[in-house]
C-alpha cells in the first residue's frame, strides 16, 4: 500500500512543483509573455465556454486520426509480422523494402500523402499508420524470434499444426515485446496527427495551434500542447493498463504503472 500511494503522489508532487515554476519563474527572470506565458493565463483558457467547445470539438478529430491510424498501423504491423517469419523468402524480398521505407522522412511524405488522400481524415490516418506500422513490426518481429527453441520443439513433436503453434505458443511467447511496440507506437501516434494537420488539414489541434501561432496567442498555443499532453498521457495509461491485463502470468508485470 505504502508503494501505491508513493507511486502516486510522486507524480503529483512533481506536477505541483512543475506548476508552481511555471507560473513564478517568468516573473523571477523577467521572461516576456511571447515567449513563455504565466500558467495563470493559460488555465482560463479551458474555463472559457466557446474556447473549450472548440478545442474539444478538434480535440475529438486528432484523438479519431490518431486512433485509427494506430489501429490500422499496428494492425497490419502485427499482420507483416507474422507472414515475415513464417517465410524466408517473404522476409529477405520485402524486409529490405520496408527498411527502406521507414527510412523515409514521414514529414517529407506528409504533403505528398495530403495531396494523393485529400485535406480530409484520411491522409492523417495513413501518416499516422505509417508511423506506428514499423515499431510494432519490428518488436513483433524480435519477440516471435526470441520463442524458446525447446518449447518449438514439443510442439513439433506433438505434431502441432502450424496455426496452434502460433496461437498458443508463439504469440503468447511474443506479447512482451509485442505490447513494447503498441507502447512506442502510441507515443508517435499523435505526433503523426499533428504532423499530418500541420501539412494541410480543415480542423484539428494542429490546425489550432498554427492558428494560434499565427495569430502570436501564445497563451492558446500553451492550452494546446496541454491538451496533447493530457491525449497523450490518456493513451499511455490505456496501454499500460491492457498490458497488465494481457500480460498477467510474467512476474513483475501487474506491479508496473
Amino acid at each position: 500500500m505504502h508503494r501505491r500511494n508513493l507511486t502516486i503522489a510522486a507524480p503529483l508532487g512533481f506536477l505541483v512543483i512543475f506548476a508552481i515554476l511555471w507560473e513564478y519563474a517568468p516573473v523571477w527572470f523577467d521572461i516576456p509573455d511571447y515567449i513563455l506565458p504565466q500558467l495563470s493565463k493559460v488555465i482560463p483558457i479551458y474555463f472559457d465556454p466557446s474556447a473549450l467547445r472548440l478545442y474539444l470539438r478538434n480535440a475529438l478529430v486528432t484523438l479519431q486520426e490518431a486512433g485509427f491510424g494506430l489501429v490500422v498501423g499496428a494492425g497490419l504491423g502485427f499482420i507483416c509480422a507474422l507472414l515475415l517469419t513464417e517465410s524466408r523468402l517473404l522476409m529477405s524480398t520485402f524486409y529490405p523494402y520496408i527498411i527502406a521505407l521507414q527510412c523515409m522522412p514521414k514529414v517529407a511524405l506528409a504533403p505528398l500523402l495530403v495531396i494523393w488522400f485529400g485535406f480530409g481524415m484520411t491522409s492523417k490516418i495513413v501518416i499516422v499508420a505509417l508511423l506506428c506500422f514499423f515499431p510494432v513490426l519490428v518488436n513483433t518481429i524480435s519477440g516471435i524470434r526470441s520463442v524458446s527453441a525447446e518449447h518449438l520443439e514439443l510442439f513439433r513433436a506433438i505434431r502441432a499444426s502450424r496455426l496452434t503453434r502460433l496461437i498458443h505458443l508463439v504469440i503468447p511467447a511474443a506479447l512482451p515485446s509485442i505490447m513494447t511496440g503498441l507502447e512506442l507506437a502510441i507515443v508517435v501516434s499523435l505526433l503523426g496527427a499533428i504532423v499530418g494537420e500541420f501539412v494541410g488539414a480543415e480542423e484539428g489541434l494542429g490546425v489550432l495551434l498554427l492558428q494560434a501561432q499565427f495569430q502570436m496567442n501564445i497563451p492558446g498555443v500553451f492550452a494546446v500542447l496541454g491538451i496533447l499532453a493530457l491525449l497523450g498521457v490518456i493513451f499511455n495509461l490505456t496501454i499500460r493498463y491492457v498490458r497488465r491485463k494481457s500480460l498477467f502470468w510474467i512476474a513483475g508485470e501487474t506491479g508496473k504503472l
